[in-house]
């Protein structure tokens, strides 16, 4: 008889059990559901489950019972779980997929996860190193079925821990000298992967990039926008007194008012742009200095490395040249339109002057043109149909002499088509 009874207990208890696996699972699975945010599982057959539960179950003490101490590999590295109060997700020679910021996988000595859940309250930190160089982020938000919205901290951090990553992507972050610190707040949302940043950079110094190119006597820049069908010339290079008075003062209004007073890098400008909740924030704001850089040093990738060495170069070019040394650098490589590359070819192609020649409301006009030049040469310049509104607010900010007499926008007679 107590055979009997024991037999019954112990398939009682296996089915419980069966049940109680199979309803965690159809819990955490829950095809019915169709807005919860799901991921696929790693291992497996891929299939995808609900991300809250999983949390739930694998943050739980019974959950990290069952991890402690697991291990497995997946392509991205060696992962190891851990119980930690919480749980903690460490992963060996990790590798990620970052295309916003490299074209190459970034490959990382260790990243640690950890994560506690309380109710629907999440908090953690992310801890990365990469050559003994390590930072972390600590973030804390909440967690629901269809989302998972956190705000995060960067403590105040040296900038050459958040450097190392990228050392084997790029040369010029690799050749810089860099100090400096950086501090940064900002907002994470998942899974619609929009993000923001509020940086504060302090103590920014950069050396050891190779500044020839711009220091040396003759300046060498061959434009690569020349077309050798269209405009068979040579860049024309100006030296900075050849360049009028009205020009390179609207070009400061239109693209950088903050350029004679920044150290190459405008940060309430960063902060701005940085500061909006985006799921694909444009890689702009540059100043003046950087699209100097832009020109002569970096390949114009729109990704976050490039923006990085643009950043670089822009320092040390700040304490290497003066204002008027780097406004003249960008006002002859500027692209101003088709094969039009620097202000001597611009001016003469739209208004048949030299820069020198140019009246106000000319000068107002070409640098506003600057942010989508061809668009302006097309429908504006080709199509004799010029628009004035853009000039007439850069002209607003120029000296009275040149609101009084701001002269004709007179196009050239004949435009090349």
């Amino acid at each position: 008889m107590l055979k009997k009874w024991c037999q019954r207990l112990v398939i009682s208890l296996l089915i419980a059990s069966l049940l109680a696996v199979l309803g965690v699972a159809a819990w955490i699975w829950q095809p019915y559901d169709k807005t919860a945010w799901r991921v696929k599982l790693p291992i497996g057959s891929g299939i995808q489950v609900r991300v809250l539960p999983m949390l739930m179950l694998a943050t739980s003490p019974a959950g990290r019972w069952l991890l402690d101490k697991k291990g497995f590999s997946l392509h991205h590295g060696d992962i190891r779980l851990y119980d930690a109060d919480g749980l903690r997700v460490h992963c060996q020679q990790c590798w990620l997929e970052a295309k916003s910021v490299s074209d190459k996988p970034l490959v990382l000595d260790a990243v640690e996860l950890w994560l506690k859940l309380d109710g629907q309250q999440l908090s953690g930190h992310l801890l990365v190193d990469a050559a003994n160089q390590p930072f972390k982020i600590d973030f804390e938000g909440k967690a629901t079925m269809r989302a998972l919205k956190l705000n995060w901290t960067l403590p105040t951090t040296p900038l050459t821990s958040l450097l190392t990553p990228l050392y084997s992507h790029s040369n010029a972050i690799a050749q810089a000298t860099v100090s400096g610190f950086l501090y940064a707040t900002g907002t994470l949302r998942w899974p619609r992967q929009s993000w923001s940043l509020q940086p504060q950079l302090t103590q920014l110094q950069v050396s050891g990039l190779d500044l020839s190119k711009v220091t040396t006597a003759s300046v060498q820049y061959d434009c690569p926008l020349l077309d050798e069908q269209k405009h068979p010339e040579k860049v024309h290079w100006l030296s900075y007194d050849k360049m009028g008075r009205w020009l390179p003062m609207a070009t400061i209004i239109a693209e950088d008012a903050e350029f004679r007073h920044h150290p190459g890098y405008a940060i309430t400008q960063m902060q701005h742009l940085l500061g909006k909740e985006s799921t694909d924030k444009a890689v702009g704001g540059s100043t003046i200095t950087q699209q100097v850089v832009k020109y002569m040093f970096t390949n114009g990738e729109r990704t976050w490395k490039r923006k990085i060495e643009e950043l670089l170069y822009a320092v040390q070019l700040e304490n290497t040249l003066d204002k008027t040394q780097i406004l003249n650098l960008y006002l002859n490589t500027v692209d101003w339109g088709p094969s039009l590359c620097g202000a001597h070819a611009a001016a003469s192609y739209y208004f048949g002057l030299s820069p020198a020649q140019m009246n106000p409301i000319q000068a107002a006009w070409l640098a506003g043109i600057i942010k989508n030049p061809h668009r302006a040469w097309k429908q504006q310049f080709i199509a004799k149909k010029p628009e004035l509104a853009r000039a007439e607010s850069i002209l607003r900010y120029m000296p009275e002499s040149a609101r009084k007499q701001p002269g004709n926008l007179n196009f050239r007679a004949s435009a090349a088509k």
